[in-house]
């Protein structure tokens, strides 16, 4: 589980990164990764393993519908970041979702100092 932890922070800290050098999307992708992260822990947590997006929808569902509700909104604007620049009131947005799932999940988001 420690791993999930340590990867749904270190994907925050990147995406911190890239947001203070205006990098809208590239930090939208790193904060979507960090959520994957977090939903990957809450999963394993009740000792389930997804294996693609697909199936880490499907068990979110399940058994955390209200992240999965967050999550399956978020991946929207995740696919945009492949073709389109986010705005950074879009950012923010999508952060704040992403610290409450950390918030809810029990995982600390690294401090400012760390990037």
């Amino acid at each position: 589980m420690e791993n999930f932890v340590k990867k749904a922070q270190n994907f925050y800290v990147l995406g911190r990164i890239a947001e203070k050098l205006g990098m809208n999307s590239e930090s939208a992708s790193n904060y979507f990764k960090s959520l994957s992260a977090v939903n990957d822990y809450l999963l394993e947590k009740i000792n389930l393993y997804a294996s693609d997006h697909t199936e880490r929808f499907k068990l979110l569902k399940e058994n955390y519908p209200d992240i999965y509700e967050i999550t399956d909104k978020l991946f929207t604007v995740y696919r945009r970041t492949y073709t389109q620049e986010l705005s950074e009131e879009e950012l923010k947005r999508m952060k704040k979702q992403i610290e409450e799932v950390f918030k809810n999940a029990g995982i600390e988001i690294p401090a400012d100092i760390e990037t």
